[in-house]
């Protein structure tokens, strides 16, 4: 039996979404998994290197900055920045025979010079979108040029990513396009509802608790509904630095029937999902958006934020709206309060199993040579 193909992954730390797919990939090849430091954001990502048992899991020696990313004159978020220079010890050590890296930053330039050197090739996992980018200064756009003419082998989150990076001259021939997912396997287990609020209908909205995310914009729409008189109750489960803020907004705004939870372990949040009657995602700016794909799962009628790099994938357009317009999220709220909104489709997801068998064959017949597997042509599922 021959040898399995050495491939680096090179990632800020293993998210609960990715662990089928890394999972998937550590079976198929030899996998090493080189991460950077724990982020503070990231509560309930403890723990998760145990979860890929057939991985060879690193954590580079480095650096981690924390910036504050800010949009319209506000604080939106903060970026971590992982400076790890133990990268290029770790892909010493291990001899890959393909890198990964899953962004556009140090671990990208890392990952070449090491490609150069020893003639492995790099591909790069990228979700960003047009809207994500709008705001990055001269720096980062001149790093993103020089990447984008090295780099010859991509895999983008979905049409969104797709898109952006054919903007900025990758040829769509040289992208895998792999569709941003979760493991299907807990929310197909039909767990029982975690909560039991009155009055129905109860509107989840489910994430970290920061500017980003739009949950400011999903509460004064929500007051205004409750003014005219719906009745429905809001399921708030996150935390963030943004708690207390929240909590200050619901009185002002004099909500009623408001039920703040603090985030849920991975395992437990399809119990979530099954204790709600709407999905709200209101996000302000994500690459993708997996609350999308969890409510799906869930089939659990959702509302999108056009700002989510899935919902013109993933979401009819009567299910989508601009958080910024008071009128038009009020609208399409009390369009789903009363039971009118379309219902999930899941035929738009593409499975982890598909995402998995695309992206091996890709890898596989880019290193054999063989480039009919890799033409980049389509989705792993046709959204027609």
């Amino acid at each position: 039996m021959p040898d399995k193909l050495r491939v680096a992954l090179l990632i800020n730390r293993i998210a609960p979404a990715r662990i089928a797919i890394y999972s998937g990939l550590a079976r198929e090849f030899e996998l090493c998994i080189v991460q950077g430091a724990r982020e503070s954001n990231r509560t309930s990502w403890r723990g998760l290197d145990q979860e890929i048992p057939d991985a060879i899991v690193k954590e580079a020696w480095g650096w981690q900055l924390r910036l504050p990313r800010r949009a319209e004159g506000q604080i939106i978020d903060h970026q971590h920045i992982h400076i790890r220079p133990g990268i290029f010890w770790e892909l010493l050590r291990f001899r890959p025979e393909v890198i990964i890296a899953n962004e556009m930053g140090f671990r990208t330039v890392t990952a070449l010079l090491y490609g150069m050197l020893f003639r492995v090739p790099v591909w790069v996992w990228w979700g960003g979108t047009a809207h994500t980018e709008r705001n990055i200064g001269m720096a980062r756009r001149a790093l993103r040029f020089l990447i984008t003419r090295l780099v010859s082998h991509w895999i983008s989150y979905g049409k969104t990513s797709t898109k952006y990076l054919v903007s900025l001259k990758v040829p769509r021939s040289h992208i895998v396009e792999v569709q941003n997912s979760v493991d299907e396997r807990p929310f197909t287990a039909d767990p029982p509802a975690e909560f039991d609020l009155q009055p129905r209908p109860v509107v989840l909205c489910i994430g970290q608790l920061i500017a980003r995310k739009g949950v400011v914009h999903f509460l004064q729409a929500a007051a205004r509904l409750q003014k005219e008189g719906e009745s429905f109750s809001i399921l708030l489960v996150g935390d963030g630095p943004d708690k207390a803020a929240v909590e200050r907004q619901i009185v002002d705004l004099g909500l009623e029937n408001v039920h703040l939870h603090k985030s849920r372990r991975p395992e437990l949040v399809p119990a979530v999902y099954k204790s709600a009657d709407i999905v709200v995602f209101p996000t302000m700016e994500d690459v993708w958006g997996l609350v999308v794909n969890e409510a799906i799962l869930s089939d659990r009628p959702v509302l999108c934020s056009r700002y989510a790099g899935c919902a013109e994938e993933l979401v009819l357009a009567q299910s989508i709206f601009n958080p910024e317009n008071q009128d038009e999220f009020t609208e399409k709220l009390r369009i789903a309060l009363r039971g009118k909104l379309a219902g999930p489709d899941p035929s738009r997801l593409a499975s982890t199993i598909e995402n998995l068998e695309r992206l091996v064959s890709a890898i596989q017949s880019s290193v054999s040579g063989e480039r009919s597997g890799f033409s980049g042509e389509g989705s792993c599922r046709s959204n027609s």
